[in-house]
């Protein structure tokens, strides 16, 4: 794009669909395939998701986060030109609120689908329950106050209320006993980790739906990056606080055996890490 022809565009996602023109990004697909590679993802199904909010992002039908704000701003070089820069961050301040100042600094990755929150969102069931009404004794000859056809069709309409109730409140995920992961640790998530060989520390937790356990392991592990400073291992049900769920989930902690004295970045599931190992 010629130098101020960015200038005329009032909506934050025209100019990134004429910025990604410009760099040569008409096919998202091989947008999608630059920004996974600058976020070390792998795997078919982080392209797939990369694919699909970037034409949401582009179309304008979602604005995406900040720090996938910045890995796009990254990709596409804005800040090589400031005046650009700052027409990029009005047009995304005017089109959406800016996260807080907690995420500055983070390099940004794929932002998964949202799902819904049922254990917020649907109330949890109560049992309807036919009342019978109460009739005193009359002075008059007494009368039979049920007969066995209407007991055994109270009988009836009771289990049919029950597997509704039950078979709802299995779907909404509510649990009126405890969890394994309730008692489970807390895992607070920190950007910037300092570490030294040999040092081993849950760094991140990976949350599944809200109230609900998380992967198994071995699916987590196959998401993780491959990293220079260290190694990943299983941490165990954990704890961790979540927006979306509004408190604490369970989740799947990760834990860091630094091996190497260096500087890297990386990413897990769309949050950044600057890790920094020391002797």
């Amino acid at each position: 794009m010629e130098d101020g022809n960015w200038r005329h565009y009032a909506h934050w996602h025209q100019l990134f669909d004429e910025l990604c023109n410009g760099a040569g990004y008409y096919d998202t697909a091989a947008l999608a395939s630059a920004y996974c590679a600058l976020t070390a993802s792998k795997g078919e199904r982080q392209f797939d998701t990369a694919v699909r909010n970037l034409n949401n992002w582009r179309s304008g039908r979602h604005l995406p986060r900040t720090k996938n704000l910045r890995l796009l701003a990254r990709l596409l070089k804005v800040s090589e030109n400031p005046d650009l820069q700052r027409h990029w961050n009005t047009l995304y301040k005017q089109a959406g609120e800016i996260e807080p100042a907690e995420t500055a600094g983070g390099l940004p990755s794929v932002v998964a689908a949202r799902t819904i929150d049922t254990d917020h969102e649907m109330a949890r069931p109560q049992a309807w329950v036919p009342v019978l009404r109460w009739q005193p004794y009359s002075s008059g000859p007494a009368r039979k106050r049920f007969s066995a056809l209407e007991m055994a069709a109270g009988g009836a309409a009771m289990l049919i209320v029950g597997a509704v109730v039950g078979s709802l409140v299995t779907a909404s995920g509510w649990r009126p006993w405890a969890g394994p992961a309730d008692n489970a640790p807390i895992v607070p998530f920190r950007p910037k980790v300092t570490m030294k060989v040999g040092e081993t520390r849950p760094i991140y937790a990976e949350r599944g739906d809200c109230g609900k356990l998380p992967r198994e392991w071995l699916l987590v592990e196959a998401d993780l990056p491959d990293v220079r400073t260290g190694t990943f291992s299983d941490g165990g049900l954990a704890r961790r606080h979540s927006k979306f769920c509004q408190g604490l989930t369970p989740a799947r902690a990760i834990v860091f055996t630094a091996t190497q004295a260096g500087v890297e970045e990386f990413e897990i599931q769309g949050d950044f890490f600057q890790m920094t190992v020391t002797e």
